[in-house]
């Protein structure tokens, strides 16, 4: 009895670990040359999800990555706190900035950049950086190939 009492307490460990660890996965990127970690939106699911149910935005936001360019919006259905978002090229150029406020029910205004972009970043809608570059190159091209 003790020893499968222990065996789920590991699997309920692991299990949180491995939520906890989705929900904050981050990389050191540079935003304008300056140090940026923002969570990571890598596959459909995660990027499905996005800030929604947050009750507050991480301070260096999240990061949605494309594996090919795309063009879709954005919506801030379920999504408690404003929002900036900024859209990137494969090079990591700024493309558009969009300031979005939350959405509690249908219907929901869609962000739409109007322009192919591979990253968008969503930061507090107080965010004051500028927001032009996102770098570096190699490190954007390994989140694209870890991307789905």
């Amino acid at each position: 009895m003790r020893a499968s009492a222990l065996a789920l307490v590991i699997a309920v460990a692991a299990f949180a670990a491995t939520t906890a660890g989705a929900r904050t996965s981050a990389t050191t990127l540079r935003l304008d040359g300056l140090a940026l970690r923002p969570e990571l939106a890598l596959t459909p699911p995660q990027r499905g999800r996005g800030l929604m149910f947050r009750k507050r935005a991480p301070a260096d936001g999240m990061l949605f990555v494309f594996r090919t360019a795309t063009s879709g919006g954005f919506w801030m259905k379920n999504t408690l706190v404003p929002l900036k978002l900024v859209f990137f090229d494969s090079a990591g150029r700024q493309v558009r900035t969009m300031r979005m406020t939350p959405c509690a029910k249908d219907p929901c205004r869609i962000y739409d950049p109007a322009k192919q972009y591979r990253f968008a970043l969503e930061l507090p809608a107080s965010d004051q950086r500028p927001a032009q570059r996102l770098g570096p190159l190699a490190e954007l091209k390994r989140l694209v190939a870890a991307s789905s």
